[in-house]
């Protein structure tokens, strides 16, 4: 074990850059733990709440870096809370590993103790956490004791994949019955002006989708609609923003990524007074078809519960928490976490 060696950073300094666009060369991650991505959630978090703080940790093992954990520390009422960066924006948290590297479990618990021996922090707390890192086994969902909590939805390409005929049927159907009332087209948004549009777009039907069913509404925080809107306009290389349009009216649109051969279904939002035609699911099954020819080898529906990800699937991966307390201060607030939880399933039952 000798030849492990970890590194802490509490900022994103240049070796950390260098460490980590290095090791993203070498390693199967997802796009939420790119060095971009994970910087720009970091400094616009940092812009908006400095009781954030950066806790990006390297794993070498004989002077070469095997690793990398994109943690953070956050202060929440006096409690320091320990989590993986990218909320609640990041579906996938996991760590960077490098191809080939195996990571047994005497490695893993002795990063692990290594890791909690610090005592940073009151309480640690990882959600999210992919069964698999595309396709190695992700150490974090294997080793420590974590409650399976939801589950990931994708198709891969590789594999015998055919729209459930039902969910079909119903495309044709409401697309012929779009057809009827006007021009109807699917377009990849092209310049800045239809990119804002888009962008608009999507905040305002999402908030609207948010209201109707009484689910928490991220775009009502200054700092999670500054990083959609920015993330969208900045990172050009992997943003991909596309829409369907009736007669030039926009009635429902889509933000995702493009990373490693990966496409990452975000961000979808239509217009409600044209759900009865079911435009979300006509725009997911030309986006489907579209990236099928456009040498994509996964096509990423990402975490949720919704019945429609299921039908539209081949793939289907288990999503964990793990929570953990260091002190008293930190048992109390998992306590209350847990409390919280309950009480919204009874008010929603």
């Amino acid at each position: 074990m000798k030849n492990i060696e970890i590194k802490i950073y509490k900022n994103f300094s240049n070796d950390l850059m260098e460490s980590w666009k290095q090791l993203e060369t070498m390693s199967q991650n997802y796009f939420f733990q790119s060095y971009e991505w994970q910087k720009m959630w970091f400094e616009k978090q940092f812009l908006y709440n400095n009781q954030i703080q950066n806790y990006s940790i390297s794993i070498l093992r004989d002077n070469k870096i095997i690793m990398i954990l994109p943690l953070n520390i956050n202060h929440k009422y006096g409690v320091k809370i320990l989590s993986w960066s990218g909320f609640p924006f990041s579906d996938y948290n996991a760590p960077l590993v490098k191809n080939g590297e195996n990571i047994n479990q005497e490695d893993f618990l002795f990063i692990w103790n290594k890791l909690i021996s610090k005592r940073d922090f009151d309480c640690i707390i990882l959600d999210n956490q992919p069964e698999k890192i595309i396709d190695l086994e992700n150490p974090f969902f294997k080793f420590l004791n974590n409650k399976i909590n939801n589950h990931f939805y994708g198709i891969s390409f590789s594999k015998k994949f055919d729209i459930k005929k039902k969910e079909l049927d119903n495309i044709k159907y409401q697309t012929n019955r779009l057809k009827n009332l006007g021009k109807l087209d699917f377009k990849f948004a092209q310049d800045k002006n239809e990119i804002e549009k888009i962008i608009d777009f999507i905040i305002l039907n999402k908030s609207n989708q948010f209201k109707r069913t009484n689910a928490w509404n991220l775009f009502n925080l200054k700092i999670h609609k500054d990083f959609f809107v920015s993330s969208n306009q900045n990172l050009k290389e992997n943003i991909s923003l596309c829409y369907l349009s009736l007669d030039d009216e926009i009635i429902a649109a889509q933000s995702g990524f493009k990373y490693k051969k990966r496409y990452y279904y975000l961000f979808p939002a239509y217009k409600y007074e044209y759900s009865k035609f079911s435009p979300g699911k006509i725009l997911l099954e030309k986006l489907i078809s579209k990236n099928k020819f456009n040498l994509i080898n996964y096509f990423d529906l990402t975490i949720g519960s919704e019945k429609y990800k299921e039908n539209f699937s081949n793939t289907r991966i288990a999503s964990a928490i793990f929570l953990k307390s260091n002190n008293l201060k930190g048992l109390i607030y998992i306590l209350f976490l847990k409390f919280k939880f309950i009480i919204k399933l009874i008010l929603r039952k």
